[in-house]
């Protein structure tokens, strides 16, 4: 039996989009921090990041998160019990497309806190989903831990900047 040539188009279009779709796919994951898949969601409730040797009080706000506007993130470290400072801290904040750098050293804060602030930007795809990545130094070894949350879009008429009247 003899196949039109339209039909042959028909399969290798397909087999095309398929190929794109798989690669697309691929290098979403990939842009994923690594272990930020199955990090809490700090998003409505602060979480612990359980190091094993260490535990992370990680909270933020206010609450609920927004696009545009001041966003505190605190950690609070604890080792045998007791508050321990996370050396060089730093947090960093990626989603799963490209969104610019978002690094922020962590300062100290009341009870043994540190914390950093930031302004992270809506994605225009429409995701919310945004992963934090903690790396610090304690007894003089690099660690990291990872978190995820959800910004919500400024309320209407606030402008980008989450300022009335500013737009």
């Amino acid at each position: 039996m003899k196949r039109s040539p339209r039909v042959a188009e028909v399969v290798l279009g397909l087999v095309l989009v398929a190929a794109i779709a798989a690669a697309f796919l691929a290098v979403r994951q990939r842009q994923v921090p690594g272990g930020a898949a199955d990090a809490p969601d700090v998003s409505r409730a602060d979480a612990t990041l359980d190091l094993g040797d260490v535990r992370i009080s990680v909270s933020a706000g206010p609450r609920p998160l927004l696009a545009f506007s001041r966003n505190r993130f605190r950690f609070r470290a604890e080792k045998g019990g007791a508050a321990v400072a996370l050396d060089e801290g730093v947090v960093s904040f990626t989603m799963s497309m490209p969104m610019g750098d978002h690094r922020h050293a962590l300062v100290p804060a009341a009870d043994g806190w540190q914390e950093a602030e930031a302004v992270l930007p809506l994605c225009p795809s429409g995701n919310r989903r945004w992963f934090g990545q903690l790396d610090f130094t304690l007894d003089g070894r690099a660690r990291s831990a990872h978190f995820a949350f959800d910004l919500d879009a400024p309320p209407r008429g606030t402008g980008a900047e989450g300022v009335p009247g500013r737009l």
